[in-house]
């Protein structure tokens, strides 16, 4: 399950960029992408979205793989069809681990994608003990 944060508006709002839990949550491992809210209100540019990586690059000091990584996860949680995201992450996206990685497509290396799916298969059997133990 994905989380979509959006920075800039948040920063407005209620909680300043420094504070924004955005970071943490992408080095743990979470599934999030950056998303903008309301651009009209909290956005400078024809290019909401591309403020948001912007900021994003500056403040936490992304790399080009981590960004990569943040699209990459937003065009899976998406609405998209499966042709639309077959085209931008390659056919085999629906796989897991690096199965499912074309990096000509993505630019996500496949360390990158092997090191977070088996932090999950870790994280999943952790969970899946504790729930047969409780039973």
């Amino acid at each position: 399950m994905g989380l979509a944060l959006s920075p800039l508006s948040n920063n407005a709002l209620f909680l300043q960029l420094k504070k924004n839990p955005f970071y943490e949550f992408f080095a743990v491992g979470l599934n999030v992408s950056l998303s903008t809210d309301d651009p009209l209100m909290f956005h400078h540019t024809k290019e909401p979205l591309m403020e948001e990586y912007c900021v994003a690059k500056q403040v936490w000091r992304l790399s080009s793989v981590d960004l990569a990584e943040i699209a990459r996860n937003s065009v899976l949680g998406s609405s998209f069809e499966g042709g639309v995201k077959a085209f931008w992450l390659g056919a085999g996206y629906r796989e897991a681990g690096v199965e499912g990685n074309d990096i000509a497509r993505t630019n996500v290396p496949n360390l990158r994608i092997e090191y977070r799916h088996h932090l999950l298969t870790e994280e999943l059997d952790v969970v899946n003990g504790s729930v047969e133990e409780a039973t």
